[in-house]
């Protein structure tokens, strides 16, 4: 449960949430886009009210979860599941030709993407469904893209390329709000961090004032004591 919380993300910010296990950070993210509804308070988004919009409109208002554990259209192939992040836009029946465009443009960054385009994601490596759930997610055209967990269960390697994508996301104008395990690399490319405990933001700070608070090394980046 989350209580008695207040965030802000600024556009083009790159902004992450820390905490241990349990502390509700995964439980932001969905209740921002209304899978489960706040009991009270208010999630305000460009201006306007969430709290009654329902969670398949989010996407189209601009608010896109790539949510824990993938969740990519198995039995689709790669193209089909990014034909269908851009398929949640609005007028999304008059810009198919703008969504083959961007296709293109996903597969351009996500080069293994291409490589596996006529393979069903149910078949892609555990790295290539995640490179696969964010390019779907993007071909939404997010005015905010929510991460939760983008790094869990992948090879270090394949953690190291996420975040340098993610670092060049944000810097190509693209606002993030990333919840992960790797609180580390998180900071090292964020521009503004919170520290959620039991469900409540006690700590908010630009990210490199994080990476160089010797408790918060010691307790959530797994430095060592003095």
């Amino acid at each position: 449960m989350i209580s008695d919380l207040s965030l802000e993300v600024n556009s083009g910010e790159l902004i992450t949430v820390i905490g241990a296990n349990g502390a509700g950070k995964s439980t932001l993210l969905k209740s921002l886009v209304n899978l489960l509804p706040a009991w009270e308070g208010e999630i305000n988004f460009l201006g306007d009210s969430l709290n009654t919009q329902p969670t398949h409109k989010m996407a189209a208002k601009g608010l896109v979860l790539v949510p824990e554990g993938r969740q990519v259209i198995k039995e689709l192939d790669v193209i089909d599941n990014l034909r269908l992040g851009g398929f949640h836009r609005p007028n999304a029946d008059t810009q198919k030709g703008h969504i083959e465009k961007d296709i293109a443009r996903m597969l351009d960054r996500f080069p293994r993407l291409r490589e596996r385009q006529h393979q069903k994601a149910g078949l892609l490596s555990g790295g290539e469904q995640q490179m696969l759930a964010i390019a779907r997610g993007l071909m939404a055209q997010p005015k905010l893209l929510l991460l939760d967990a983008p790094s869990l269960g992948l090879a270090p390697q394949l953690v190291a390329s996420l975040f340098s994508t993610l670092a060049s996301l944000r810097d190509e104008g693209t606002t993030i709000l990333l919840v992960d395990q790797m609180a580390t690399l998180a900071l090292e490319i964020a521009d503004r961090a919170y520290l959620l405990e039991t469900g409540r933001i006690v700590r908010s700070r630009n990210a490199e004032d994080w990476r160089n608070d010797p408790e918060i090394s010691q307790v959530y980046l797994g430095g060592s004591t003095p």
